[in-house]
């Protein structure tokens, strides 16, 4: 019932509210060109479809993770604002929970979770830091706002879905978003190959970033192996083998991309599958096979792009390689080495807070960035946030009852592992198209207990009410 009232009133508010804007709406699209007016059309109509139903909101934010274009410029040292349309929808999201939750105390704003506190600590660590960078002049304020606004958006998606999934069919149909998207990603990858160029997502344009399509590559990947390798957790054969298909086509964009540090993630998740999968035999088999087959099936640029790792230059480029190991290292992997080293000089000045977010110029490698940022204090909160993601997956994995759920929590326990290796040699953890899908996924698998809980407790319901039938109670 209350259910119910809610969804009246919600429609009801929506209603009240759309009725003078489409009236201005429509006095305003009379005078503008019909593209325009019917892009703003479509444009209204999604805005209160979203208000309005939450799944579909959802539906659209998965979509759009990937697939949505930027407007604006922004540098790799952060000046310059860039705004995409999962930012708005995550605005108009949060504007009708906020409404909800007026309307009805009980909802809550944010769920209790086992993240909340990590989630909490690591943000304040954020702000605190930020704002002292600000007060010592190693941050601009607009920047630094705008970067710790975006961190809290990547939360903000983990928080709407652990507060919305109730059933196991609205997981199950969020997977399925996940995986089209996925698809799609897939397909405009393959078609960017003739170009020549490195593969980068879609929408990035000519000035894309291919760690970064390499790395929401192998996160998928890893969890798609968790559900192909596991016999019976796709219960349609032919849905088994087109995941299997497509996950196989992937990997040719994935090494396509030419980022190192992708394929480096790849790693971690085939020793990960070795070790917990039953039929490692196959992945053991694949790699014996493609280590044997690389000189042939592999693109030369491949093959180049792992010589050149550790090939020595000549002239004025052999004075910027580093050594590492008894190792030289290209010039690219050397700079950033380099970058590393001038950080720490960075942290020793400031160990405890760091500089604030943007308050160091750039640096590409996650938990270095974390620390001359936020300092020891946002680094050690920063990991502590990490170690409950995989320790409250590795408890899900361990304990759930329905196989799909076990296995989407093994899968996405692999991909987090992943994630942390792909993390050493770039931002891995701020970069939006990979961190909302990581946080949407992380918001399913720690729904998981809950979701499980209600449909055990329907499942009871239903051998009760057999049970009562049988004896002619009912």
């Amino acid at each position: 019932m209350a259910n119910r009232l809610l969804d009246y009133n919600t429609n009801l508010i929506t209603t009240i509210i759309a009725l003078p804007i489409s009236i201005i709406v429509a006095l305003i699209l009379v005078k503008v060109d019909t593209v325009y007016a019917i892009t703003a059309a479509v444009g209204l109509g999604v805005l209160i479809l979203t208000f309005i139903n939450t799944d579909f909101a959802i539906y659209a934010l998965i979509f759009s993770m990937l697939l949505s274009p930027e407007f604006g410029t922004r540098t790799t040292a952060g000046e310059g604002v860039t705004i995409r349309i999962d930012d708005i929808l995550l605005i108009i999201i949060l504007f009708t929970w906020l409404a909800k939750t007026a309307l009805y105390k009980e909802l809550g704003l944010f769920k209790k979770s086992p993240l909340n506190k990590p989630i909490a600590y690591y943000t304040f660590m954020c702000f605190f830091a930020t704002g002292a960078g600000m007060l010592f002049h190693h941050v601009k304020p607009l920047n630094g706002l705008f970067f710790v606004l975006k961190y809290i958006e990547f939360f903000l998606v983990y928080f709407l879905v652990v507060n919305h999934v109730r059933t196991k069919k609205q997981f199950d149909n969020f997977v399925i978003a996940l995986l089209i998207t996925f698809a799609i990603v897939v397909i405009v990858s393959i078609l960017q190959i003739p170009s020549g160029k490195r593969i980068t997502a879609p929408f990035e344009g000519d000035a894309g970033e291919p760690n970064t399509l390499g790395g929401y590559l192998i996160f998928i990947i890893a969890i798609n192996l968790s559900l192909i390798l596991k016999p019976g957790i796709i219960p349609s054969p032919k849905h088994r083998r087109l995941l299997l298909w497509l996950t196989a086509v992937s990997v040719f964009p994935f090494l396509l991309t030419n980022s190192r540090g992708s394929w480096v993630a790849g790693i971690p998740v085939i020793i990960a599958y070795i070790i917990l999968s039953n039929r490692r035999w196959i992945i053991v088999g694949f790699v014996v096979f493609f280590i044997l087959m690389a000189p042939i099936i592999l693109p030369d640029t491949v093959i180049d792009r792992v010589k050149y790792t550790f090939q020595k230059q000549q002239g004025y480029a052999a004075t910027l390689q580093e050594n590492v190991g008894g190792l030289t290292i290209d010039t690219s992997a050397s700079e950033r080495i380099r970058s590393w080293k001038d950080a720490w000089t960075g942290v020793k000045k400031s160990p405890l807070f760091g500089y604030g977010i943007t308050g160091w110029r750039f640096l590409d490698a996650q938990f270095m960035r974390v620390l001359v940022e936020t300092g020891f204090f946002g680094l050690a909160f920063f990991m502590y946030l990490m170690y409950s993601v995989l320790n409250e997956t590795w408890k899900i994995y361990k304990y759930s009852k329905i196989p799909f759920f076990k296995y989407f929590a093994q899968g996405f326990l692999v991909a987090t592992i992943a994630m942390l290796t792909h993390s050493i040699g770039a931002n891995t953890f701020i970069i939006i198209r990979i961190m909302e899908p990581f946080w949407l996924v992380c918001g399913l698998v720690i729904s998981i207990p809950f979701i499980e809980e209600i449909e055990m407790q329907k499942f009871e319901d239903l051998k009760d009410e057999v049970t009562r039938i049988k004896l002619g109670t009912i």
